[in-house]
């Protein structure tokens, strides 16, 4: 496997295992959303934040199944989708943060 091949692999791999974490937080963030324990900010970011979650899974697809050897272009795609849910992740995660302090979990 080539260096390329080795970069683009491991951030899919990144970002498959981010885009399951995310997954759980946005089902929490709904839960709290439907309990009217979140901000009238993070309700309304939930549904941009879904669709960037959308956006960066069917790219994550593509990129799975994008032919080897990977490019430049494949790892640069691949870094760029891992970043997405980087900050996906972390918006979800503030979001949640204010509900619990909120709530005093």
């Amino acid at each position: 496997m080539g260096e390329l091949d080795r970069l683009a692999n491991q951030h899919i791999l990144e970002s498959l295992s981010q885009l399951r974490h995310i997954d759980e937080l946005m089902a929490k963030a709904k839960v709290a959303r439907d309990k009217q324990q979140l901000a009238a900010q993070a309700t309304s970011a939930l549904p941009r934040l879904e669709q960037e979650h959308g956006r960066a899974a069917q790219e994550l697809k593509a990129l799975g199944s994008l032919p080897k050897p990977a490019t430049a272009d494949t790892v640069a795609r691949s870094e760029g989708v891992k970043g997405v849910l980087q900050k996906i992740g972390l918006e979800l995660e503030k979001v949640l943060t204010a509900v619990g302090d909120k709530s005093g979990l």
